[in-house]
């Protein structure tokens, strides 16, 4: 006698995806990162981690964010290796900077009298015979945190 097979039978077994364990205190500073956090490519990251804990497969998120599965797969490994130090870039090869050396005396320049970048360059070009663009000082005073604001109208009225 000969039994009948279902076709449901004969279907592979349907793999379900285990979810990525996280604490509850990880999943609030990722979501924390994934609503406050300043870099976007961080926040990105903390999100395909929230998905997968909840269940999500990587071909679903991939699709949702927008990404290869592979692109998943890596944050995931990054995750499981380093944890939140895997949501930051890598540090990435190029020339040093070249200001990096003069930053301190930038700043105490900066603090002691009301230079206008270009006076900081050529006083930089004076003294320690630094070649640099007049963009490139620019950058690094607003690395250093400081801004500049024109006067637009007096509160004098004439």
């Amino acid at each position: 006698m000969m039994a009948r097979i279902n076709a449901d039978d004969r279907a592979p077994p349907r793999m379900k995806h285990k979810p990525l364990p996280l604490t509850e205190e990880e999943i609030l500073k990722l979501e924390e990162i994934v609503r406050k956090g300043k870099d976007w490519r961080s926040r990105d990251r903390a999100e395909t981690l929230l998905r997968l804990a909840r269940g999500d497969s990587p071909k679903v998120v991939a699709e949702a964010q927008g990404v290869c599965t592979q692109t998943v797969y890596e944050r995931r490994q990054q995750w499981l290796s380093k944890g939140f130090a895997g949501l930051l870039d890598a540090p990435r090869s190029g020339a040093p900077g070249k200001l990096s050396a003069y930053l301190s005396t930038i700043e105490e320049w900066a603090k002691t009298s009301p230079l206008s970048a270009g006076e900081m360059h050529q006083r930089l070009v004076e003294e320690f015979d630094v070649r640099v663009h007049l963009n490139t000082v620019k950058n690094a005073l607003k690395q250093l945190g400081f801004v500049w604001k024109r006067t637009r109208y007096s509160l004098k009225k004439p």
